[in-house]
């Protein structure tokens, strides 16, 4: 693919939902449901999701689907992956990273930072916690034929996190605070919202990110 088909997305102020940053997990169908694993076991990935209003969900959509289409794909554009509608009427996204590229290498992890742009102490988040995530938007097609946009996690900032223990009263909400920028790759995660980032170099470990 070439480097323009990568696409540097950014996505403010969320709730996140089924975060999985701390470690690599992968779905047992026999237990029906995820589990911790190492980054090179099959299937192995990090992932989270987050859900939009529906009408935040259509912006989206039509700058995903805009991107699609000047990429040098030849399958319509059909769907995001990782894009669902739900019965409260918003819609939730999913992004991934893989545990390891096609050679069997291990990923870096996403970074995740928290609202001073410094690494958040402990990625074992819960669902419920807030903040901003940025993806890379690339064209995949899937083994059915359906062409569309796929979300690979590249940064995710953390400003309101949430934190359990062995029982429903130990629950512990940490709130962090924005400041000023620490890291010049991480300006998009400033307090104030910045204009559309331009498109990058795509990272080495891309092309073997296809979730499929």
């Amino acid at each position: 693919m070439a480097k323009t088909d990568f696409k540097p997305v950014m996505i403010r102020n969320v709730e996140f939902k089924y975060p999985r940053l701390n470690g690599t997990y992968r779905y047992n169908t026999s237990e029906k449901k995820s589990e911790e694993c190492a980054p090179t076991a099959s299937n192995a990935a990090y992932s989270i999701a987050w859900e939009m209003t529906a009408e935040e969900a259509k912006t989206l959509h039509a700058e995903l689907k805009a991107h699609y289409e000047t990429c040098q794909t030849k399958a319509p554009f059909s769907k995001v992956f990782g894009m669902k509608k739900l019965d409260s009427g918003n819609y939730e996204f999913r992004a991934k990273r893989n545990g390891t590229n096609s050679q069997g290498q291990q990923n870096e992890k996403p970074r995740v930072i928290d609202g001073s742009k410094q690494p958040l102490a402990d990625t074992a988040f819960w669902g419920g916690s807030k903040g901003s995530i940025k993806v890379t938007a690339y064209p995949v097609t899937d083994p059915d034929g359906n062409g569309g946009v796929s979300l690979l996690i590249d940064t995710v900032q953390v400003t309101h996190a949430v934190y359990g223990g062995g029982g429903l009263d130990d629950f512990d909400e940490v709130a962090t605070t924005m400041s000023g920028g620490v890291d010049a790759s991480l300006d998009d995660f400033g307090p104030a919202a910045a204009s559309a980032p331009q498109a990058s170099s795509a990272p080495a470990e891309l092309e073997d990110e296809i979730p499929f």
